[in-house]
This record gives structure tokens, C-alpha cells and sequence, in this order.
């Protein structure tokens, strides 16, 4: 898998559960909108300001550079993955791993439930 698509994947999942967990009942709130300022617990990964929420996604990959001598390879860089079986193939190819580190903000979507609202359990 080439890197970007791997990181694509990653953000686009991490967003994709966000908006899961938002429609899903069960009393939770996640990344409510109009919080009124509310004053989230400290965390060094997560920020607020008014209606933005934002947290940053840290990367820690493996990924190889490879020359191959397979007709019709494409060069780039992919993520490590191990792969067995070579089903009697014969290729001949030089790889390096290396890791790279980086990190990703995100503005969080904020939840399209209105939580002051919804009826309270137990009032």
C-alpha cells in the first residue's frame, strides 16, 4: 500500500468513527456543538476554542523503498507490510525500511445532535 493511501485511510476512518459514534444512541455526546464554552478535560492531544475542536493524529510508519527487477512494478513508497507465499515467483529485488514520524491535525466534525434538547433520563 502506498503511503498516502495508508494515510488517507487512516484519517478518513478516524473521521468516519467519529461521525459513527455521533448517530449512534446510547447518551453519549461526541464532539457536541454549542457546548456553551463547556471546559473539556486537559489533554495534550486534544484542543477547543469556541466551536472548533481539534485533535492531532500522530503517525509512527514503517515504510520500504524498493528496486525490482519484476516487469511492470511501480516505484513509491509503501507502507511495510509482511507478505508470505510467493507462489513460485522469481524476482529479484534490493529494500529498505525506514520509519517515519509525523502528526496530522484535525478539526473534529461536530455532532449534529442537539444534546440540550434530547430529553434527560431520570427527570
Amino acid at each position: 500500500m502506498q503511503l498516502r493511501d495508508f494515510v488517507k485511510e487512516v484519517l478518513t476512518q478516524i473521521v468516519d468513527g467519529v461521525r459513527d459514534a455521533q448517530e449512534a444512541n446510547g447518551g453519549a455526546f461526541v464532539v457536541p456543538a454549542g457546548d456553551g464554552g463547556h471546559k473539556y478535560a486537559e489533554h495534550p492531544r486534544f484542543a477547543s476554542s469556541a466551536r472548533i475542536k481539534s485533535t492531532i493524529v500522530d503517525f509512527d510508519v514503517a515504510i520500504t523503498a524498493e528496486d525490482s527487477d519484476k516487469a511492470g512494478a511501480k516505484a513509491g513508497v509503501k507502507v511495510f507490510s509482511v507478505q508470505f507465499g510467493a507462489e513460485g515467483e522469481i524476482t529479484s529485488k534490493n529494500s529498505t525500511i525506514s520509519r517515519v514520524q509525523f502528526a496530522v491535525p484535525v478539526l473534529l466534525p461536530e455532532s449534529k445532535r442537539a444534546w440540550h434538547e434530547e430529553e434527560r433520563i431520570g427527570e
